[in-house]
C-alpha cells in the first residue's frame, strides 16, 4: 500500500512538472512570436498574459490585445481573448471571442459587437484539418453596417486530399443599417462550396494560399424581399483569373425595389436605373418575375452570352 502511494504521489509531481513545463513552453512560444512580428514592423502588444487549467488544460488568456500589420494597413485591438488547449492534445484549439473587437483597414474602422463568438481548430503537422466558428449574434458596424444571427461557418479538408478543401456558411437572419436579433428568419445566407488550393493550408502563411478551383454548389441570400441564388465552378489560373462558368438567379426584384423605395433608403434615380435593368434583364429570361444570367469566363474576360462584359474576376 505504502507502494501505491509513493508510485501516486511521484505520477502526480511528474504530471505537475509536465504541466508546468508545458505551461512555460507556451509562454516562451508566445512571446517569441510577439518579438517575430515586432521585428517584422508590426505594433504587437498585451497588457497582460496568463496561463491556467492545471491539471488537463493551458488556457491562455489575454487582455488589452493589439496586433498591427503595416504591410495590410490592419489594426485589431481585443480588451480580452482566451485560447483553449487540452496538454496532450495542443493541436486542437478552441478560441472565445469578448463580446466587443475593432478593427481598422485602410483608414475605416469596424466596430465588432458579438454574442457567443467563439471558433475551434484541428491542425495535423501545422496543415489545418478543420477549424468552426460560430456566433448567435454578430454586428459589424462601419461603412456598410452588416448584422448577422445564428451564424455558422465551418472549413474542412477533404479526406484523402492534401488540398481540396470544404466551404460552408450558414446565417439565420441578415441584416443591414440594423443590429440582428437571435431567432431565424426567412431572410439569410447559405454557402456551400469547395475550393483546392496549390498547397495544404497552414494557418502561419494563410496569406499565401492560392485557389486553382473554386465549386459553388449552393450560394443563397434572402435580405427582404429580394432573394439572389448562384451556382457554378471556375479554374483559377496562374495570374489569378477565373475560367469557368457561374449561373445567377434574382426573384423578386419587383418587390424588392418597391421596398427600398418606400423606405428611402436609396436615391429615387438610382432604383429608377436599377429598376430599367432589372426590366430588361427579366425580359432575357423571359420571366417577368425572376433573372437568370449565366456568365462565362474565359481567355481573361467575362461574357454574359455573346456580350463581352470586360476582364474576368481577379482573386489575387
Amino acid at each position: 500500500m505504502k507502494r501505491l502511494t509513493l508510485l501516486v504521489i511521484a505520477a502526480a509531481l511528474a504530471w505537475s512538472a509536465y504541466w508546468g513545463w508545458s505551461a512555460w513552453a507556451q509562454r516562451q512560444a508566445i512571446e517569441a512570436w510577439f518579438e517575430d512580428r515586432r521585428a517584422e514592423g508590426w505594433e504587437a502588444s498585451y497588457d497582460d498574459l496568463s496561463i491556467q487549467g492545471f491539471p488537463n488544460r493551458l488556457d491562455t488568456s489575454f487582455t488589452g490585445l493589439l496586433l498591427a500589420d503595416p504591410d495590410s494597413n490592419t489594426v485589431w485591438e481585443a480588451p480580452f481573448l482566451q485560447v483553449l488547449q487540452v496538454v496532450y492534445s495542443r493541436d486542437h484549439v478552441i478560441v472565445a471571442f469578448p463580446e466587443n473587437q475593432r478593427v481598422n483597414h485602410d483608414g475605416n474602422a469596424y466596430e465588432i459587437t458579438a454574442q457567443g463568438l467563439r471558433a475551434s481548430l484541428v491542425r495535423d503537422g501545422g496543415e489545418l484539418l478543420r477549424a468552426n466558428a460560430e456566433a448567435e449574434v454578430l454586428n459589424v458596424s462601419g461603412e456598410a453596417p452588416l448584422a448577422l444571427s445564428g451564424l455558422t461557418a465551418a472549413i474542412s479538408r477533404l479526406e484523402e486530399t492534401d488540398s481540396r478543401y470544404r466551404i460552408a456558411v450558414n446565417a439565420e437572419g441578415i441584416a443591414t443599417g440594423g443590429a440582428a436579433l437571435p431567432g431565424g428568419s426567412e431572410d439569410g445566407l447559405r454557402l456551400d462550396s469547395t475550393v483546392t488550393l496549390e498547397a495544404p493550408l497552414r494557418l502561419e502563411d494563410y496569406t499565401e494560399a492560392r485557389p486553382t478551383r473554386i465549386e459553388i454548389a449552393r450560394a443563397e441570400l434572402g435580405k427582404d424581399a429580394l432573394r439572389l441564388s448562384a451556382a457554378g465552378a471556375a479554374d483559377v489560373d496562374r495570374s489569378g483569373r477565373l475560367d469557368g462558368e457561374l449561373s445567377l438567379r434574382v426573384e423578386n426584384m419587383d418587390e424588392a425595389i418597391a421596398a427600398e423605395r418606400a423606405a428611402g433608403r436609396v436615391p429615387p434615380e438610382i432604383l429608377t436605373l436599377i429598376e430599367g435593368a432589372a426590366d430588361l434583364l427579366s425580359g432575357l429570361s423571359g420571366r417577368d418575375d425572376r433573372i437568370d444570367l449565366s456568365f462565362e469566363f474565359r481567355e481573361g474576360k467575362t461574357w454574359l452570352g455573346f456580350l463581352p462584359l470586360g476582364p474576368a474576376p481577379k482573386l489575387r
